[in-house]
């Protein structure tokens, strides 16, 4: 199955490639990476980023969650803050409000409905 096309600032995307080369288990981050549509100008407000916060379905459990996709070092998931580096964090990042991503998380596939994102610029945390 083809896989949507991701948007990535140029910001979020320079941080997260060197990332890539310093952080074991961050495999898929780099496979996104090298798939994404990277955005010199302002990325739509809809889009997943570093430090944007949202709310996402996952469709198998039907579970809604509410999450600030942040760094590595920033993460805490009993404050929601979920690691770019975490599989659902990987899947999250570029795509947009109303998106369905098919991805394999730790329990097996899943699917993960994005209902809602407020984007905060990564540059501006």
């Amino acid at each position: 199955m083809k896989k949507k096309q991701i948007i990535v600032s140029l910001h979020d995307y320079d941080i997260l490639k060197t990332l890539c080369y310093h952080a074991p288990g961050s495999d898929k981050l780099r496979e996104e990476l090298d798939r994404a549509v990277i955005k010199k100008g302002k990325v739509p407000d809809d889009v997943v980023q570093v430090n944007s916060t949202l709310q996402f379905r996952d469709e198998r459990s039907g579970a809604v969650r509410s999450v600030q996709l942040v760094l590595p070092a920033a993460s805490n998931i009993q404050l929601g803050k979920l690691s770019i580096l975490s599989p659902i964090g990987t899947a999250l990042l570029g795509y947009s409000t109303g998106d369905v991503i098919d991805w394999e998380v730790p329990a097996g596939k899943t699917q993960l409905h994005i209902l809602e994102v407020v984007n905060t610029p990564a540059a501006a945390v």
